[in-house]
């Protein structure tokens, strides 16, 4: 039965080396594992997308996870970057909740104004005696104060940010005295970040997808004298799990996480997307620091199967509702998406693109945010907003680029410089020229545009050039 759900849970059992039969454990067929016996030893290990959704369900589907998690109190444990990235983007997450009152409110307002202006700009009075829109427009703007208030009311019994959060408080209960230690020196930290730099240039996971993180906000944080690089969280919560499998002995141990990326979960094109297990690098370092079975689940499947093993009551609006909030969240950080910062500036560029050659998508490589296709040819695309013309930031843009050039095998590779509409094209080509390099590679190149958001947004490409054709100055190193 439990073999029949591959979507929602994933595992690995671990046998010891020897011919071909047990020479790759990572790759084991998940009905090797005994799962009665996972669920009655197990340690429960938690990421923090799976505590700030808490935030996100509503009342019935965040107590029925909190019944599981004290069911579970004396085996669930998480990591402290687990524990501390929870604090720091727990108003971030309250935050975001609020806004999205403020948001449908004003979609309601609008609405009611603009059936209004809309149905009156038809002048239906003078010109169609039989047709009388009073009543819809009265029986609407009645629906409509309606909703607003039963949201007002819904508003007020949510969170507030300076409010004394009880949520905060049973999810501090739960996990008193679970939390693993800290890395104790700036060097300790140092030392993961260069391995970490390492493996996402490899793409060893987790977390390489990750490396965009700090592209458009800062990447660094400071917490008791420690400088933490935000772009390689998942990997500090990966190696305090596995220091606490070495240290503390754990023989089997399931990880809940609610991100869905390739560089936590092993995925296969099959008619699409289809993610069959956890990254089988992930099942190998578990395995070397001394676990027998780890075992992977999204919130939904552990949910599902805490029914069968804990005989807990869960809901089927729970699972639905666990299971929306995961789809919304994997599609959070997409460019393309509504709710980013700058998705109507990435859907023009990627419109503008897609002018040009017949296949696009966003990607992962690195600073690269889209890939067009044209055959074999491979076309990339970094995309960087410029609020003012620093020589110095444009400068490390450009080597970034140069850099990727000569790490990758793209066909050409374009700098879009995004200007704020105070800087004029003919300045920021002199920035450019100011620009010290070895060497322009001849498949770089650098595009300038303005874009405006006031009414529908528009791109404007004013220059697009080989770098090479832009830089005035080159040294040999």
């Amino acid at each position: 039965m439990l073999s029949s759900e591959p979507v929602s849970v994933w595992a690995s059992t671990i046998t010891s080396g020897g011919h071909m039969k047990g020479l790759f454990p990572q790759y084991n067929d998940v009905s090797t594992v005994d799962y009665d016996d996972v669920w009655k030893n197990a340690l429960f290990v938690f990421d923090t997308n799976v505590l700030l959704n808490l935030y996100r369900y509503q009342t019935n589907t965040r107590e029925e996870l909190i019944t599981v998690l004290g069911e579970l109190s004396d085996r669930i444990w998480i990591p402290h970057h687990v524990a501390l990235e929870f604090q720091r983007n727990r108003l971030h997450v309250v935050a975001d909740q609020s806004r999205r009152f403020f948001e449908i409110q004003d979609v309601i307002e609008k609405a009611k104004s603009s059936l209004s202006n809309d149905i009156d700009k038809l002048q239906l009075h003078k010109r169609h005696a039989l047709i009388n829109p009073d009543s819809l427009i009265s029986g609407f703007k009645e629906l409509a104060d309606k909703f607003l208030k039963e949201l007002k009311t819904l508003q007020e019994s949510q969170q507030q940010l300076t409010a004394t959060d009880p949520l905060k408080q049973q999810i501090e209960d739960l996990f008193d005295g679970k939390v693993g230690p800290s890395f104790p020196t700036q060097k300790d930290i140092d030392d993961l970040f260069k391995i970490a730099d390492i493996r996402y240039k490899c793409k060893i996971p987790p977390g390489y997808e990750d490396s965009k993180k700090d592209k458009h906000s800062i990447d660094e944080f400071a917490h008791r004298g420690i400088i933490y690089k935000r772009k390689y969280g998942d990997y500090l919560v990966w190696r305090q799990i596995l220091n606490h499998i070495k240290n503390a002995k754990i023989e089997k141990i399931i990880f809940v996480t609610d991100d869905g990326k390739e560089d936590w979960w092993r995925k296969i094109d099959l008619q699409g997307s289809k993610t069959i297990g956890p990254r089988p690098e992930l099942t190998e370092e578990a395995s070397e620091a001394g676990a027998e079975t780890f075992l992977m689940y999204k919130p939904e499947g552990f949910l599902k199967f805490s029914q069968t093993f804990l005989k807990a009551k869960i809901s089927e609006q729970t699972l639905n509702e666990v299971r929306d909030i995961s789809s919304a969240n994997k599609n959070k950080f997409s460019t393309l998406n509504p709710a980013h910062p700058y998705s109507a500036l990435y859907t023009a560029i990627a419109n503008w693109i897609l002018n040009i050659y017949p296949i696009l998508e966003e990607s992962s490589e690195g600073y690269i945010d889209f890939i067009a296709q044209n055959g074999n040819e491979h076309h990339a695309y970094d995309v960087r907003h410029i609020d003012t013309l620093d020589v110095d930031v444009i400068s490390r843009v450009i080597r970034q680029g140069i850099k990727i050039s000569h790490i990758s095998k793209f066909t050409t590779i374009t700098i879009f410089l995004v200007l704020s509409n105070n800087i004029d094209t003919v300045e920021a080509i002199k920035s450019l020229q100011n620009i010290e390099i070895s060497k322009a590679p001849e498949n770089v190149h650098v595009a300038i545009a303005h874009f405006d958001e006031s009414g529908f947004p528009k791109l404007k490409v004013s220059h697009i050039s080989q770098l090479k054709e832009l830089c005035n100055f080159y040294f040999v190193e």
